[in-house]
């Protein structure tokens, strides 16, 4: 029998994959009948073999859940003395930060002009795109300065802790951070930098308030790549894999390998949150020129990572474990033990959600109930194709598809908008509306099942993203 088959329905939006064959734990997943129906043997087979990782004790699928690297997109693993690189996968740290436009408010980013103004200052002062390339004027960091980051993330740059999922995750001084030539070689210039494939820079408007909102969406860039990729690599040798398998390998948190990838990985998360940092200076600068109004940081967040968190049992009682949420966004409701003592100790943090570039993003509060998803929620709307499959299903499509962004017309907090500036002649079929599943309908899962309530529901206005 396949997994898919063995999977029951405990709930409208709540399904549930036995312990079966090797698996440690059940598997929990968080669909609405339609998004299930999406699902294929695929999927199970790779959330079941997750869930058989050595020390694992929970294993959730948000309701963006699609295969990935070893683990599911959108999966959540929890264990107890051991990691699975494949957790962060070879983004390390990917993650959003949004910031508020003061006083900027839908009739004034109306006009494509103006927003195509924007886009044009933002590309003068960060870079996009794969590589290393920088705009005339961005410096370059020291050596020095780059290695305070890799061990003090934001707190390096001057950023407060209340304006962070984690301001930064310690490095033993004992560990040479700088030691994989081919990770440092890439740290210093792509440090303030956004990359290609999914990631980018975002003007949205709020549907109900009409308030201008920047979100930018980046991770660790090369030096977290190249760290991943050496350590998978490292990890097989050690669990006698084949190199094509490297992404199954796993360590022990307390042997020698597993120590140093904790540190390394750790480096390459507070590089991300850094280098998300970093590009609001060019972001402020470019708003003031256009707009005449400054940007006010209101959170930043991952959701490629592997965090030691205090794990809530049933009984009530905490202990500390490894949770891996790869594709998925963490989501702490008011009075967790890991928010006592922060600005977020009363409400939960925020979860901040990038959908597409056409139907936009969310701010979710969680609720009580994420208890049941591993403290987790979804990191976007999901994809429904490849990248590969994308490009070439659609190519027929192109014309169509850069006519929907240039002639959307949404009315957003009593304005009518019309169009999505890019700063690409093209729209990325891979990265198009039609690739990702419905925000909404992923969204409305977490409504539902009471893992989290929408505080925003935003949309793009002018998109920047890096060429391939």
């Amino acid at each position: 029998m396949s997994f898919l088959q063995q999977v029951t329905r405990v709930s409208p939006d709540h399904y549930v994959l036995p312990k079966v064959a090797g698996m440690q734990t059940e598997v929990h997943a968080f669909l609405s009948e339609h998004l299930f129906e999406q699902t294929d043997e695929g999927l199970w087979r790779q959330a079941a073999e997750s869930a058989s990782f050595p020390g694992a004790i929970g294993m959730y699928l948000m309701p963006d859940t699609h295969v990935g690297y070893q683990i599911p997109v959108g999966g959540v693993l929890v264990t107890e003395d051991t990691i699975a690189q494949a957790g962060s996968g070879y983004d390390i740290s990917c993650g959003v930060l949004y910031l508020r436009a003061i006083g900027l408010e839908a009739e004034q980013v109306a006009a494509w002009e103006h927003r195509l103004r924007w886009v044009a200052e933002v590309e003068k002062r960060i870079a996009t795109g794969v590589g290393a390339q920088r705009p005339r004027g961005m410096k370059t960091p020291s050596s020095k300065k780059v290695e305070e980051v890799l061990r003090r993330g934001a707190a390096a740059i001057g950023v407060s802790a209340e304006l962070c999922e984690r301001q930064y995750i310690p490095v033993p001084e004992s560990v040479d951070v700088t030691r994989i030539e081919r990770a440092i070689g890439k740290a210093a210039p792509q440090l303030g930098s956004v990359g290609g494939g999914n990631h980018f820079i975002e003007m949205q408007v709020d549907q109900a308030d009409g308030s201008v909102w920047i979100m930018v969406h980046c991770g660790s860039r090369g030096y977290g790549w190249q760290t991943a990729n050496h350590f998978f690599y490292e990890g097989a040798k050690l669990r006698g894999l084949p190199a094509n398998r490297r992404e199954s390998s796993w360590l022990r948190a307390d042997e020698p390998l597993g120590r140093e990838y904790w540190a390394h990985h750790n480096a390459a998360a507070n590089y991300a949150v850094a280098n998300r940092w970093t590009i609001v200076d060019g972001l402020r600068e470019a708003t003031r020129v256009v707009f005449g109004v400054e940007l006010s940081p209101y959170y930043e967040i991952s959701h490629n990572l592997v965090q030691q968190e205090s794990l809530v049992l049933p009984d009530g009682s905490t202990k500390r474990g490894f949770v891996h949420r790869k594709g998925a966004t963490r989501a702490f409701p008011a009075g967790h033990p890991d928010l006592r003592g922060t600005v977020w100790e009363h409400t939960g943090h925020p979860c901040l959600i990038p959908g597409s570039m056409y139907d936009g993003a969310a701010i979710l509060f969680p609720l009580e109930g994420a208890k049941a998803s591993g403290y987790s929620v979804n990191h976007g709307s999901g994809r429904r194709l490849g990248r590969g499959q994308a490009k070439r299903d659609l190519g027929p499509k192109q014309a169509i598809i850069d006519a929907e962004m240039r002639e959307v017309e949404r009315t957003l907090g009593g304005v009518k908008i019309r169009g999505i500036v890019g700063n690409t002649k093209r729209t990325p079929l891979d990265e198009c509306a039609h690739v990702y599943k419905d925000l909404d309908e992923v969204l409305g899962v977490l409504e539902r099942e009471g893992i989290a309530r929408v505080e925003r529901r935003l949309f793009p206005v002018a998109n920047l993203k890096g060429a391939e």
